[in-house]
């Protein structure tokens, strides 16, 4: 009789898991068919009009290549290289701002927390407007200056933040507020003494941008997003077990201070080389993961990847919007996103003061 029973409870309960599981990989093909469909309304967008099918055809058709090797450049050289930066700067954005929502235990997290963007953004400065480039290439100096200056930052947050008993939550986000504030303090002085075009170039790199894309610049992104999105997921069953609390996690057998420590510096890695190539893009790592926590649950191994997905998703989107609204002036992302994220932001902060109230 006992057996019966159980085996009635136990039913409902593994149809119900079968149901979730059913309806996660509905949601997650779902979102690869939308990442595909803008894809391919942000490759036919733009002042030269380029029609996939048309080009196609003309390909097949036509014995005459100068006809073909205008649209040909800017689809092949222009617009799939800025597509793919889009979605794996997006990706990469993401699943950080998972990770460091997952290791503070807080929605409202996001990777500028611990000065990532605000170390890099004052390096470009200072190689824009103090060091300027004498040999390689302007874009790849200021790329390069960013991308250290944003591992600088993050190095110094762990020095102070971290303790003979392992960093802790506190210390590690008042340390990146002081690393904010110096980042801060570097770019309005640089900014003062800087002539018209740097403070120009300061101002328009700051706001970030996809104009830079190219092949070289995506193979370098898409290593980085290999290494880095598979560290991270790595970590999925450590997050899934610290959010019940550090030391729950520690009884578990998580090594949290070494957990913390790699899961920062990933976190580090993938947000310096985005915002090296493409400078700024704020709230990225804070909207994605939100909306995928509450599309998808909160299990970190199926939070990670799609937050990946849907980051992609939104950079892509608002990268059409940021060409699609003042043609033929781009309106740089970083604005974009932050139109976007700012009232989303409102909205958390809302929210979680009426849950505070209940």
């Amino acid at each position: 009789m006992q057996t019966a029973e159980a085996g009635l409870h136990v039913a409902p309960i593994t149809q119900q898991m079968l149901a979730r599981e059913q309806g996660r990989r509905i949601g997650i093909g779902l979102c690869v068919l939308a990442l595909i469909v803008a894809g391919l309304i942000s490759v036919n967008l733009g002042n030269y009009p380029i029609h996939l099918f048309s080009l196609l055809s003309m390909w097949l058709d036509s014995a005459d290549s100068n006809a073909l090797r205008m649209p040909l450049y800017v689809l092949l050289e222009l617009r799939i290289p800025r597509l793919f930066m889009a979605a794996l700067v997006g990706a990469l954005l993401a699943v950080a701002g998972c990770a460091m929502q997952g290791l503070v235990r807080n929605p409202l997290a996001d990777p500028g927390l611990i000065g990532i963007a605000g170390g890099a953004a004052a390096a470009a400065a200072l190689s824009l407007a103090v060091f300027t480039p004498t040999i390689i290439p302007a874009s790849w100096w200021v790329a390069s200056w960013a991308f250290g200056g944003a591992l600088v930052s993050v190095w110094l947050v762990l020095k102070v933040a971290s303790s003979p008993v392992g960093i802790t939550v506190a210390t590690l986000i008042l340390a990146g507020v002081a690393i904010n504030a110096i980042a801060g303090t570097v770019i309005g002085a640089v900014s003062y003494v800087a002539s018209d075009d740097a403070l120009r170039q300061i101002s328009y790199w700051t706001m970030g941008s996809l104009g830079g894309a190219n092949w070289q610049a995506v193979g370098m992104l898409t290593v980085v997003a290999g290494i880095a999105i598979w560290g991270l997921c790595r970590f999925s069953r450590a997050l899934n077990l610290m959010a019940l609390g550090e030391n729950e996690a520690a009884c578990l057998g998580v090594n949290v201070k070494r957990v913390k420590s790699r899961l920062l510096w990933l976190v580090a890695f993938a947000v310096a080389m985005a915002t090296a190539l493409c400078g700024v893009i704020g709230f990225v790592g804070l909207v994605v993961p939100h909306i995928a926590r509450r599309l998808f649950g909160v299990d970190h191994r199926y939070l990670m990847p799609v937050s990946a997905l849907l980051g992609a998703l939104l950079l892509v989107l608002a990268d059409c919007v940021s060409r699609a609204l003042m043609p033929p002036l781009e309106i740089p992302i970083g604005i974009v996103t932050s139109a976007l994220g700012s009232p989303f932001f409102l909205y958390l902060l809302w929210q979680s003061k009426k849950d505070m109230v209940a």
